[in-house]
């Protein structure tokens, strides 16, 4: 009796062994399948969603309740070394996003594939505001670049006023993070193919001219709208959420908080409305025919 106990307990450990093995050997692909086929949840990764997490906070607000059949699980990604409070739906995961990152595949094949894709670049350095002081002036049809040099930079602060002065060391750094996370972002995209997938800038950016020209990545629509539109706390804040579904955003002029901008903070000027997370997340889920 004895003998046949323990024969009947070795063979269940080899079985939980090889049932062990198996697991092990499904390969990320695998996994992220098993998990992308349940019917009643959506993937969505918020790229650069690691500051002011707008996408993670709009869905939170709107989406997940008791009530609702589907469910939006959530995963934030982004390079800082950030914590809030992750639930069964809401994920943080410090990852470097930029093209650089050789790594940057291989660390996002580990999470769970994508539904819908949100991202927001960093737009400082492509920002066009600072005129004389940008350092990227354009980019050709025919991806011909013109980038201010340091020689430009130490003549310009020799004559300029002490307030408008621009040290090139900064104007580069901003410049090569802006073209490695746009780049990150594209590769992205294209490898992992979401249904839906969305980027956010400001209207006047130059990350648009930088994609267009310098990438090809071109095949998509270009949704503009206006933040105060959907929340008069904001300021008018001209915004594109450039997609490869088109999004019926709204376009009023409706009073807006002019210190939105002029006086708020970066993480501040970072946030997006809730209102229009929401209405960017219900028309994706429309357009993939959830």
């Amino acid at each position: 009796m004895i003998k046949n106990n323990i024969k009947i307990d070795n063979n269940e450990r080899e079985r939980e062994r090889e049932q062990s093995q198996l697991e092990s050997n499904l390969s990320n692909k695998t996994k992220n399948k098993l998990t992308h086929n349940n019917k009643n949840k959506i993937v969505v990764w918020a790229l650069f969603d690691d500051a002011a997490s707008s996408y993670k906070n709009g869905i939170k607000q709107y989406f997940n309740k008791n009530s609702d059949n589907l469910k939006i699980e959530v995963h934030s990604i982004g390079i800082n070394d950030i914590k809030f409070a992750e639930s069964q739906y809401y994920f943080y995961h410090q990852i470097d996003l930029s093209i650089t990152n050789f790594l940057l595949i291989k660390q996002l094949s580990a999470l769970p594939k994508p539904d819908i894709i949100l991202a927001s670049p960093p737009c400082e350095s492509w920002s066009g505001a600072d005129c004389n002081g940008k350092i990227t002036r354009s980019i050709s049809s025919e991806g011909i670049w013109e980038v201010k040099n340091k020689q430009y930079y130490d003549e310009r602060n020799k004559t300029c006023h002490p307030v408008k002065r621009r040290f090139f060391e900064q104007k580069e750094r901003g410049r090569l993070v802006g073209e490695c996370t746009i780049g990150g972002t594209i590769t992205i995209i294209d490898y992992f193919k979401p249904k839906v997938w969305v980027i956010e800038n400001p209207a006047t950016s130059k990350i648009w001219e930088f994609q267009k020209n310098h990438w090809n990545f071109n095949n998509a629509y270009i949704n503009k709208t206006y933040y105060s539109a959907y929340d008069e706390n904001f300021s008018l804040k001209p915004t594109i959420f450039k997609s490869n579904i088109k999004l019926d955003l709204k376009k009023e002029h409706k009073k807006s908080n002019n210190e939105h901008m002029a006086l708020g903070s970066y993480l501040v000027r970072s946030l997006i409305p809730k209102e229009l997370v929401k209405d960017i997340i219900e028309q994706s889920l429309e357009k993939i025919n959830i």
